[in-house]
């Protein structure tokens, strides 16, 4: 079923608040200079305590950026009610506001949304929870974990949007009787396109994102098994084969090149600080 633009506008506005519902929180928006800034709160709901992650955006020494674009936490706050409408689990969207300058440009917005209990990032969880398929309560843990990560991913290409941004660390795991579950969290770039050549480029963006880390602590069978799941095609089908490998080089171009760039910087680092440290 094709989404309902208006009606996803609508359910997102309806949760927009003024500045003196973040205030409730203790938090002063004034005073946060850093881009992002998340704390984890509480507050009472129908006398209960609900725990909470208060996310505050700032652009005060950026503003200009800001003068023709949306605000970030009402983008966010959108994105999480669309995972939500497609069955992509996620957390509770409690509230976003946003403030604007004299002449219009928006300096700071925010948004809080309930917390997940138990639940560790999806590099910790399979790292803690299933390392490998040693064992068949592992191998049970990892296909859920591919399986819902396929299922997931294809339900939000179906509607023409894309993540961006769908790394592991953006994705919570826990365990729940016998269940695996997963939650979406942290989507401030996403969003659709109707553009073609955009949908081709950017859902391979978003399945390479995934296979970062995927090359990391999966096997190959395994990731081979989640491409198949998301075509909804036969494992050894031949458009299998084909995403596979232009997931494999799209992730080696992007973002195995910038690890590498990254890890060599980090060395230049040190190997200066320790020069320094020398010349002293």
């Amino acid at each position: 079923m094709a989404v309902n633009f208006d009606e996803l506008s609508a359910q997102t506005d309806a949760l927009r608040k003024d500045y003196t519902f973040l205030e409730s929180f203790g938090v002063d928006a004034a005073k946060v200079h850093e881009r992002s800034k998340v704390l984890q709160l509480s507050f009472t709901e129908n006398a209960v305590e609900v725990q909470t992650f208060v996310k505050v955006y700032s652009y005060r020494t950026s503003s200009f950026q800001r003068l023709w674009r949306r605000g970030t936490a009402r983008i966010e706050a959108r994105n999480l009610l669309f995972f939500k409408s497609v069955g992509i689990p996620t957390p509770r969207v409690i509230a976003w506001g946003q403030r604007r300058n004299a002449i219009g440009t928006i300096v700071d917005d925010y948004i809080i949304t309930e917390a997940i209990p138990e639940t560790q990032t999806l590099r910790e969880f399979i790292t803690s929870a299933c390392p490998d398929r040693s064992l068949p309560l592992y191998c049970s843990r990892r296909d859920s974990i591919i399986d819902q990560l396929s299922h997931f991913t294809r339900a939000m290409h179906a509607q023409h949007f894309y993540h961006q941004d769908l790394k592991w660390r953006n994705i919570l795991a826990r365990i729940d009787g016998n269940q695996t579950e997963l939650f979406w969290i942290d989507c401030p770039k996403g969003d659709f396109t109707r553009s073609a050549t955009h949908q081709s480029r950017r859902a391979l963006k978003d399945c390479a994102t995934l296979d970062k880390l995927g090359r990391l602590h999966c096997t190959k069978e395994e990731r081979l098994r989640f491409v198949a799941c998301y075509l909804d095609q036969p494992v050894d089908a031949p458009e299998v084969a084909t995403f596979a490998q232009a997931i494999a080089d799209y992730r080696r171009k992007r973002f195995d090149a910038e690890d590498l760039r990254q890890e060599q910087e980090a060395i230049e680092k040190r190997q200066a600080k320790a020069n320094a440290a020398q010349s002293k």
